[in-house]
């Protein structure tokens, strides 16, 4: 029976070694959490039973010091994990704010903060064989930096029916230069009355 209970301590002593050595694995070390556990109350009959007190103790302690890995090293873990993740999702939220200035979707921002645009007023022109369109549009780059802008205008009845769209292509405007663009040059002769009493406005802009 006293060895059976010296055994205890020496049993205790073992787990205690074990866990240590697998409480810095990861994943692994939720086995070195049992046996820190193991080897701690093995120790603690031990040392009740005063049979083999000096293992029983470093049982014990090689048991709460497994523990106590385990837990800092699995702690650390989710911590990286939670970090690793964070990053990640600041990384894919500022793609795709970036990609709302490739899309258009930050038109707004985008006129409030980069790009004036003045649209004026459509003309026609006649011509021998066939009558000239244009609607004459400015922009304006107010950024600090160059950038190329590609805008959609919309021409629109009254009654808020789309006549047609065009598109404004400018390339590399640099920081606080203006460029003139013709619009609306060529359209159909069908059109071109409800173009002259139309509204137009810009519905979509990219920035990249």
């Amino acid at each position: 029976m006293e060895e059976k209970k010296s055994g205890l301590s020496t049993a205790g002593l073992v787990l205690g070694i074990i866990g240590i050595c697998l409480s810095f694995i990861p994943i692994i070390n939720n086995a070195a959490f049992v046996l820190g556990v193991l080897a701690a109350v093995f120790g603690i009959v031990g040392l009740v039973k005063k049979k083999g007190t000096g293992k029983a103790i470093a049982g014990l302690i090689l048991g709460v010091l497994a523990i106590v890995i385990t837990i800092s090293m699995q702690a650390a873990a989710l911590k990286a994990i939670d970090d690793a993740v964070n990053e990640i999702d600041g990384i894919v939220s500022e793609f795709n704010d970036d990609m709302g200035y490739i899309t258009g979707d930050k038109t707004d921002d985008i006129l409030a903060n980069s790009l004036d645009v003045t649209l004026g007023k459509f003309e026609v022109v006649k011509g021998s064989f066939f009558d000239e369109t244009k609607l004459t549009a400015t922009l304006k780059n107010k950024s600090d930096e160059k950038k190329s802008f590609t805008v959609t205008v919309e021409a629109i009845e009254k009654d808020g029916t789309r006549i047609t769209t065009d598109y404004i292509y400018a390339t590399n405007l640099g920081a606080g230069q203006s460029q003139k663009f013709d619009i609306f040059t060529f359209v159909s002769s069908d059109i071109v009355d409800s173009l002259k009493n139309a509204t137009f406005n810009v519905v979509e802009v990219s920035a990249y």
